[in-house]
């Protein structure tokens, strides 16, 4: 096997820990809001857009998840080439949920064909407006120990929808800026007849809510084979509208969710 001896850059410390700017990038990525540089020309397309978390040691996860943990075991150094070991949840960084995520029959991600995280998709502005609605407005329920959530419902949804075409099989991407979706939501995504939904939140149910009783986004798209993908970022260089996708899991058997590489493209 060929091995690169390059050096620079490798984002490795003496101990084995990832530096340089990479992880710094990424050290408090909750006031960068998770901006990168993604805009990628790749072959054949006019701009591929990189909707993907990096993974990093110590980056942060949903609680009670495993951490992230990037090693190098063997170093340029000392050995003329790095191999690093990668320790992380099924759920890190930016992911996407099987229905084994949440039933114990559920179908894990390797049952699904590969044609099932890629094709069409529809980027939707569900970013809280801000301005109180009669009907439909965004509602707001108290969280434990975290700031009052805010949801984005069936009605502002169908309005934020209504511009578009949406069609039997395709993803939704919801740009929320931290809103989730109630269950009557998700209920009108499903009849929609959508294949995945994502999200730019860390999750598409808040935890701890005391309105919801456990997780009813995940219990409802999930139990009918929607898969869903979690921790998007860069949504706002597409904008909302139609787009291509690629939301690619890692190819590990039985699995409940995986890391994913996410892209987009017009």
């Amino acid at each position: 096997m060929r091995r690169s001896r390059e050096v620079s850059g490798t984002g490795l410390d003496p101990a084995g820990a990832q530096t340089g700017p990479a992880a710094a990038a990424w050290t408090g990525s909750a006031e960068a809001g998770w901006i990168r540089p993604a805009k990628v020309v790749g072959a054949g397309f006019a701009e591929v857009v990189d909707l993907t978390r990096p993974l990093f040691s110590g980056m942060p996860v949903f609680p009670g998840d495993p951490p992230v943990s990037v090693i190098g075991v063997r170093t340029h150094a000392k050995d003329g080439y790095q191999v690093s070991q990668i320790c992380l949840g099924s759920h890190s960084g930016t992911h996407i949920d099987a229905p084994r995520h949440f039933f114990p029959n559920g179908r894990p991600l390797d049952d699904f064909p590969a044609s099932s995280f890629v094709g069409r998709g529809l980027i939707v502005d569900a970013r809280p407006s801000g301005t109180p609605r009669t009907a439909g407005a965004p509602r707001t329920a108290g969280m434990a120990g975290g700031p009052t959530p805010v949801f984005l419902d069936a009605v502002d949804l169908a309005d934020r929808l209504r511009p578009f075409e949406l069609r039997s099989g395709d993803f939704v991407l919801l740009w929320t800026e931290g809103a989730f979706l109630t269950e009557d939501a998700a209920r009108l995504l499903l009849a929609a007849g959508v294949s995945l939904v994502a999200t730019d939140g860390d999750s598409l149910d808040p935890r701890d809510d005391p309105d919801s009783k456990g997780y009813p986004v995940h219990n409802l798209l999930l139990g009918h084979d929607v898969l869903l993908v979690e921790g998007l970022c860069n949504l706002e260089q597409l904008g909302p509208g139609p787009v291509t996708c690629a939301f690619l899991p890692l190819a590990i058997a039985g699995a409940d969710g995986a890391p994913i590489r996410a892209v987009a493209w017009r």
